[in-house]
């Protein structure tokens, strides 16, 4: 076994039968609803209820109007209007959704996403010297802004004003923006706090929308984009943004704009049911490839384009740099791994601090955050460049990364992010006592017994309780993300069945039985065990998601390992 399991805890009978038969709900689905503390009919109507008018109206930000307000004037005026971005895909999409959308309104609008490599991470006065150079007189930031102070105040200075539009925590004083679009700002009246950057992107040109008097579908019709960039940032997947990336999901399902459609092509996904995994995995790292390789504004062309051949072109660049991307990751890990043998004691750290010149920045995020699952607890990988170490963190849950940074901003040039993922500069000199404050910061948050891996099953299970009740109860729950993950499933005294081989990158691939049912299943990564599984009259308990699987225009129903045992 890999991680320790934690088994779900005892239910209240009577109230799964309560809950199972007000609900149409299989007693499987009702007792993991319950278990994960949605009990109530408030709760359970609340978690069912995915209606585009159940969203929040947006002029419950606090600043909304005076954000909508300065944006209308510059539409009706024919200000230039530059909206800044971040270059990760929930950047990309927020740029595509405000940009194309006050473009269909008539407005003088372009774009400026920064180069990693040249502008860095964010707001700079670079990119405010390039929009003073396109005679803007407006900005709205996305997904970037909130710790801009300076900058912005630079903004103000050039004659330009700036409106922040930002999901990330604010670190101390706020910009002297026009107006400020931040969930997590101190006092915001808004009442769901886990939007994604393209989700405070989206609620603001729904405000907009609903101010000019337009119909909702002009707003709808981005939430496609809403549920890429949501489902990429990794973000809790309840209230709001289970409505916004159900009905985007659908959007992109039945009927993709140009780009994605060319993308999905190449990629050999259509007519394919996409979820939140297929975005995950498949879509969103072509989409960030381009912003670690070379410039995300191929991405936002990609996301805009009306042309099917332009985005057939665009979408081809994407997969040569998603390549390229993918070897330079393979060449990281290893060196990083190599770094971790030679010089890091794991029955001591806590967190591991790595550091080497000249490491590709834009693919440090990716290691960090395998390198983490690798050696499950937190990371942060350093690239130092030009006398600068610029970092990407990835934590685990019992660890606020964004939290620590602010405790040890003394030792750090700049920092931001949230509490699973975070980036910071750093001075190279000071990286030892960074690595000794923040491992010693650690020692007070988990012990080490605390880097186990656990495994939180939902339900235990037999085959005979699999139906098509369950399997529609099953299906009612998803969009599965952070905060509704698929429900993990634990069977017992399960038999192998026909050949196991392996596939792939090292995939396991078999058949389970349990008295007469028989279901494929796939372990990703535990190819290794092969040999293991294969011997006589062994049998198993296993742990595992149920995926629906496409091949030769049929569907059926798989087993992903996430662990098992053998006895």
């Amino acid at each position: 076994m890999i991680y320790q399991w934690n088994l779900p805890k005892k239910t209240d009978d009577k109230k799964i039968v309560e809950i199972s038969q007000s609900y149409q709900l299989h007693p499987i689905i009702a007792s993991i609803l319950y278990n994960r503390q949605i009990r109530t009919t408030q709760e359970i109507q609340k978690y069912f209820d995915t209606d585009l008018e159940s969203l929040y109206d947006p002029f419950l930000f606090s600043q909304m109007g005076t954000a909508v307000d300065r944006i209308i004037k510059a539409l009706k005026d024919g200000e230039n209007i530059l909206i800044y971005g971040d270059y990760d895909v929930d950047g990309v999409t927020a740029v595509s959704i405000l940009y194309d959308g006050l473009f269909r309104m008539g407005g003088k609008v372009s774009f400026f996403i920064p180069n990693r490599f040249v502008e860095g991470y964010g707001v700079s006065e670079k990119g405010i010297q390039k929009a003073k150079a396109r005679d803007v007189s407006l900005i709205i930031t996305v997904d970037c802004g909130i710790t801009a102070l300076k900058e912005v105040d630079y903004a103000r200075e050039q004659g330009m004003d700036v409106i922040i539009c930002d999901h990330h925590e604010p670190a101390g004083s706020l910009p002297d923006a026009v107006a400020i679009l931040d969930p997590k700002v101190k006092g915001c009246s808004y009442p769901y706090k886990e939007l994604a950057g393209c989700g405070v992107a989206f609620k603001l040109l729904q405000a907009i929308t609903e101010r000019l008097g337009f119909n909702k579908d002009f707003a709808y019709q981005y939430l496609d984009l809403v549920a890429v960039g949501t489902a990429a940032d990794i973000v809790q997947l309840l209230d709001e943004n289970r409505i916004l990336v159900k009905h985007g999901l659908a959007m992109l399902n039945s009927n993709p704009r140009p780009g994605v459609f060319a993308l999905l092509e190449n990629c050999g996904l259509l007519g394919r049911e996409l979820s939140v995994n297929t975005i995950v995995f498949i879509l969103a790292p072509r989409l960030n490839a381009v912003g670690r390789i070379s410039s995300a504004k191929k991405a936002v062309h990609l996301l805009t384009t009306q042309s099917l051949q332009q985005g057939k072109n665009i979408a081809r660049i994407l997969e040569k740099e998603n390549r390229a991307r993918k070897d330079i990751d393979v060449e990281t890990f290893e060196e990083a791994k190599a770094l971790i043998r030679d010089r890091i004691d794991l029955d001591t750290k806590r967190v591991i601090v790595l550091a080497k010149e000249n490491w590709h920045p834009g693919v440090i995020g990716i290691v960090a955050s395998r390198l983490m699952e690798k050696f499950h607890r937190p990371t942060v990988l350093i690239s130092i460049q030009d006398g600068v170490g610029k970092g990407s963190a990835r934590s685990t849950p019992n660890f606020d990364i964004y939290s620590a940074f602010q405790k040890l901003d003394h030792h750090l040039l700049t920092y931001g992010g949230h509490r699973f993922a975070a980036g910071l500069t750093i001075e190279p000199e000071r990286i030892e006592e960074f690595d000794a404050a923040i491992n010693l910061l650690a020692e007070g948050k988990f012990e080490m017994k605390d880097l186990i891996p656990k495994l939180d099953i939902d339900a235990i299970i037999n085959f005979d309780q699999f139906n098509a009740g369950f399997f529609s109860g099953l299906k009612t729950m998803a969009p599965f993300g952070p905060g509704n993950m698929r429900p993990v499933f634990a069977t017992y005294n399960l038999l192998t069945y026909g050949p196991i081989t392996v596939v792939g990158n090292n995939h396991l691939k078999l058949k389970c039985k349990q008295g007469d049912v028989v279901i494929d299943a796939i372990g990703y990564n535990l190819g290794s065990h092969a040999d293991e599984m294969r011997k006589p009259h062994r049998q198993l308990n296993c742990a595992y998601v149920l995926d629906e699987t496409y091949w030769n225009g049929q569907t059926t129903i798989q087993m992903r390992i996430k662990d098992f045992e053998v006895f």
